[in-house]
């Protein structure tokens, strides 16, 4: 008995959105589905069109959902590093990628459990007119979720399958 292949092996691979209009606060501006790393990489070199500074943004998910994986091809994109020079910010807390007309902030909020160690990263300082604050764990604090531009939603479907929500304020 021959198994069959996923459907999406059979269907070509392209970086569509789903355009949805809805009226709740936050807007569904793209959603797709990657099956590989490679593909969440691609993806996310298609936000920088969105992502243009000064922006803050919130990236959700659980660990291991691919959230620096995006970052490699946001990076990528705005040409302020090399997809292999991105990596997890969990113990510096704060990666720093100058671009020649962005720079980028990838902070990892994991470890930070009060607003008072918050307070000792001087995240307001990274703020500029060329900056991009890439917040993951932001959601632990209400004053992120509030002022976030745009929010990046990425759930583990299977082993290598990502579902990404990008959304709007």
């Amino acid at each position: 008995m021959s198994e069959q292949a996923p459907p999406h092996l059979h269907q070509p691979r392209t970086y569509t959105a789903c355009v949805r209009n809805e009226t709740s606060a936050s807007q569904t501006l793209r959603e797709i589905t990657t099956y590989s790393a490679e593909e969440t990489i691609a993806f996310g070199r298609t936000l920088a069109e969105w992502l243009a500074p000064p922006k803050l943004v919130l990236l959700r998910g659980d660990l291991g959902a691919g959230k620096t994986t995006l970052v490699k091809g946001i990076a990528a994109a705005f040409r302020a590093a090399e997809e292999d020079d991105v990596t997890s910010p969990t113990f510096t807390l704060v990666h720093e990628y100058r671009g020649p007309r962005v720079n980028l902030f990838h902070i990892d909020l994991y470890r930070i459990d009060t607003p008072r160690e918050l307070d000792t990263l001087a995240l307001d300082d990274l703020r500029s007119s060329d900056s991009i604050l890439l917040v993951e764990w932001g959601e632990k604090f209400p004053r992120f979720v509030r002022e976030r531009d745009v929010e990046i939603v990425l759930e583990r479907v299977g082993e290598n399958e990502r579902r990404i929500q990008v959304k709007s304020r």
